[in-house]
């Protein structure tokens, strides 16, 4: 009977030994993805390399290929015309394979920043299309471009025309319109190839008396400041001085030619002139007046004249 009850006791022990120790589940599947969707997140977050290239780098490297593979066929078979329009590339290729066989280049809507002196090497380049890009100077070296017909560099950033683009005897058509441009150098009348000029949305207030030496067959001039309503306000004159009325008269008069001597800061004085644009006799400060022309087709072509009196003011006026 004891030892029946002691082995009652054991079992019992026995079971709840048993049931006190936590059993250990088998994991699901889900949790076994989870564990090794972790671990794959830390090894490729400590993965290091090297050769990896931008999108950018791409295709900046992509555009030059294109551009090389385009100077290179026009080498080898022989073209004369290279257009590069929308390439969206920053500088110009190299040029010079095609030195003495490119007459037309078109590099219009790209990025390219500085005029593209590679251009100078191209010996009978007659076509120069340089619009829509953020060029800001015409460099005097254009000059080069001897055989250059035709030049446009609308929309951009131009501001001034250097002296070196009115040595281009045998240009027939000049765009700089859209650019920022107040004033055209009277040395533009050195063109009398030009053919058609167009000047629209600049910040001009008058063109010079040289263009009316042109025989221009078309001229473009709309969004400036060159309406009739505006001309008073764009030729306002201040009163001349003294000093520069008696030098004129001076001149004029030819009294120097009376004096041996006269003193260094009086010959500096007159010295200091410029040509009237209406009688061609010395000029200093002098006065402003627009005069208005129908000429090349339009009517009201505002031409300003800087004179050195009022005697030619009047004259200007009464024409």
């Amino acid at each position: 009977m004891d030892n029946s009850n002691s082995l009652k006791e054991i079992c019992v022990t026995e079971n709840e030994n048993v049931e006190s120790v936590p059993k250990q589940s088998k994991p699901t599947l889900y949790e076994g993805l989870i564990k090794s969707r972790k671990k794959h997140e830390s090894e490729a977050s400590a993965m290091h390399g090297e050769g990896f290239k931008t999108v950018a780098a791409t295709r900046y490297e992509t555009i030059t290929a294109m551009t090389n593979l385009a100077v290179v066929n026009c080498q080898i078979y022989g073209r004369n015309a290279l257009n590069l329009k929308g390439f969206f590339i920053m500088n110009c290729p190299d040029l010079t394979p095609l030195a003495f066989q490119l007459i037309y280049l078109n590099l219009s809507f790209n990025d390219i920043s500085s005029f593209p002196t590679e251009v100078f090497c191209l010996k009978h380049l007659q076509i120069l299309i340089l619009r829509n890009n953020p060029i800001k100077v015409i460099p005097s070296e254009i000059q080069q471009l001897k055989f250059l017909r035709v030049f446009n560099i609308a929309f951009n950033l131009i501001t001034t025309l250097p002296p070196g683009l009115f040595s281009l005897l045998h240009l027939e058509e000049l765009d700089i319109s859209y650019n920022s441009i107040a004033f055209i150098p009277n040395e533009i009348q050195k063109l009398r190839s030009l053919k058609k000029l167009n000047v629209d949305g600049n910040d001009l207030t008058a063109f010079p008396p040289g263009i009316l030496k042109l025989n221009l067959k078309k001229i473009l001039f709309e969004n400036n400041f060159t309406h009739p309503s505006l001309w008073k306000e764009n030729s306002l004159n201040s009163p001349q001085r003294l000093t520069h009325l008696t030098s004129l008269f001076f001149l004029k008069n030819n009294l120097h030619k009376y004096y041996d001597a006269i003193p260094v800061k009086i010959q500096t004085l007159l010295n200091c002139t410029a040509r009237c644009e209406w009688c061609h006799g010395p000029r200093f400060d002098g006065y402003r007046v627009i005069q208005s022309c129908n000429i090349f087709g339009v009517t009201h072509l505002p031409v300003m004249f800087h004179v050195c009196s009022s005697s030619c003011y009047r004259k200007v006026k009464e024409k």
